[in-house]
């Protein structure tokens, strides 16, 4: 293969994966304006239970978004600090919980699974 007469898939601009469907950009713009504040107003800076699988801790989360979707950074004491992500169409959140469609990771302002910790 010559690479001289490489054509990536998709552009890079200021660190936002765009696609080069502009009618796919379009459907994510307008789910972002439905989601963004809401999403930030009702989560960002809380503490929330993190569970995928049987990973389950609590953390404080802080929340970024682009044109993409958004991007969840957590921290806890019981777990060293990463970032879960997810696009735009594939975030789902309601007044308690965030998740991402496709994924498997789920947030919850209470613990899902409180008999995981007994006494």
């Amino acid at each position: 293969m010559n690479k001289s007469h490489f054509e990536p898939l998709c552009t890079v601009k200021n660190s936002i994966l765009m696609v080069e469907n502009s009618s796919e950009n379009d459907k994510l713009k307008a789910i972002r304006e439905e989601k963004e504040q809401p999403l930030l107003d009702a989560f960002h800076g809380t503490k929330m239970w993190f569970h995928e699988k049987y990973l389950l801790f609590e953390a404080t989360i802080n929340i970024e978004t682009d044109a993409w979707g958004a991007r969840i950074t957590l921290t806890s004491i019981a777990h060293p600090t990463f970032t879960i992500s997810g696009r735009w169409d594939m975030i789902r959140f309601g007044a308690d919980y965030i998740g991402c469609s496709m994924v498997g990771w789920s947030l919850y302002t209470e613990c899902p699974y409180p008999e995981w910790f007994g006494e």
